[in-house]
């Protein structure tokens, strides 16, 4: 058994590549790029694709698994001893698809999971995105996060406040959704993450003033207050993405008082498992 432990510094969990039908590049290219910008542990996460094809038009489409599971084994072997790679899913949370997660997570590294679409409704799709969010929708997405968290298959959660690029308000409403979130993820030992992929986004108007679309520096420095594992993640799109924001992200926890859990890694030669240890000191 090896056990390597990292600091945040040096990884990156949350990648795209072409597969998930709205990033570019290859696996490899992420790799080389990874190992440039020092990395020294780089994890990819295509959006999970689901066995009837939901969310088709911007997820990596089922029958590309194999291929994918491939580029990823040969990334490892031609960066062995260089850089870890490891083969994850990014998981649109829905209860429907739980069975399905299970089984896939027993054929990959890791998992986490993102809320990214509030529709019920197979052929609907509503966008946290797309959509002006209403304090209802705000409920909903926060139910749907903690049912996530609560289902013990998730490393950790994804951009748990992105409800603050289409809700521009920091109000009553989303100060009790995010502490729900925060006392959620402590209780079932699911680590939250700060995006980098918000901070190369736009800056949004809200009433308080100009800010990241996420994350949002008031959620986080509620997060602080909290025992709960925070980690950063670039959610890159694109090979020169894949390390590019973590000074940024990391003068962003500084600013709250986050500081960021490390992670673990133990290779037994025939299978990998990935944890998280608790905050550095």
């Amino acid at each position: 058994m090896h056990i390597q432990t990292y600091t945040q510094e040096v990884v990156n969990l949350h990648t795209h590549s072409y597969y998930c039908g709205h990033g570019f590049g290859e696996v490899a290219e992420y790799a080389q790029q990874g190992l440039q910008q020092g990395l020294s542990l780089l994890g990819m996460s295509e959006h999970c694709p689901v066995p009837d094809n939901r969310w088709g038009t911007s997820r990596m489409p089922f029958s590309m698994l194999k291929a994918y599971k491939q580029d990823c084994l040969d990334a490892k072997e031609a960066f062995s001893g260089t850089l870890e790679i490891l083969r994850g899913f990014e998981c649109d949370y829905l209860p429907e698809y739980r069975t399905y997660f299970e089984e896939l997570k027993g054929d990959c590294d890791y998992l986490f999971f993102g809320v990214h679409d509030l529709s019920l409704d197979s052929d609907v799709e509503y966008s946290m995105f797309w959509n002006a969010l209403t304090k209802e929708d705000l409920f909903s997405y926060t139910d749907l996060y903690l049912d996530a968290m609560q289902s013990g298959l998730f490393l950790f959660g994804a951009h748990p406040d992105v409800f603050c690029h289409s809700y521009k308000a920091w109000d009553a409403e989303t100060i009790a959704c995010s502490k729900a979130i925060i006392e959620c993820a402590v209780a079932n030992d699911v680590a939250l993450e700060i995006n980098g992929n918000g901070m190369r986004k736009n800056l949004v108007q809200t009433p308080e003033g100009k800010r990241y679309a996420y994350p949002h520096h008031e959620f986080w420095k509620l997060a602080a207050q909290y025992p709960v594992k925070v980690i950063c993640n670039s959610d890159a799109h694109k090979p020169a993405d894949v390390n590019d924001v973590m000074g940024a992200c990391l003068a962003f926890a500084k600013q709250c008082g986050i500081t960021y859990a490390s992670y673990q890694v133990e290779n037994s030669g025939t299978s990998t498992t990935l944890s998280l240890l608790a905050k550095e000191s």
